[in-house]
């Protein structure tokens, strides 16, 4: 069963007191469970790709990566006859441009995460 009770607040925190060990705990399961909700499409990669990559593109790998992420847990949801909570170009005009009103970054996230919960839910229910 995959879990579809995380939240932005708890990942805030358990970010803040692990100094952001949890953030890679988050990608790695992100990536493994984006990969499980929409298996047809291309593979989003893992941390140690989502590590190297954002690396040695300063960093736009990850709003990529976000992107894809985003991408198949709204076609999961989709696909199930459900309005996805955000898209990945939604992510990308919440976390770019909502940096100019300062809480944009914790919308994106909030909603990528509540999008998350959604398609493990569809997961957990078989399909």
């Amino acid at each position: 069963m995959l879990k579809t009770n995380r939240g932005l607040i708890k990942c805030l925190l358990l970010s803040l007191i692990t100094f952001g060990i949890y953030d890679l705990f988050l990608i790695y399961k992100m990536a493994q469970e984006a990969n499980l909700a929409d298996p047809s499409s291309k593979k989003v990669g893992g941390l140690i790709f989502y590590l190297v990559f954002t690396f040695l593109t300063l960093g736009i790998y990850s709003f990529y990566w976000n992107y894809r992420v985003c991408e198949k847990f709204a076609n999961n949801v989709r696909a199930h006859g459900k309005t996805p909570r955000i898209t990945g170009g939604a992510w990308l005009l919440w976390y770019i441009f909502g940096s100019l009103i300062i809480i944009g970054p914790l919308v994106a996230l909030y909603k990528q995460i509540h999008s998350w919960n959604d398609s493990n839910v569809i997961v957990n229910s078989g399909r």
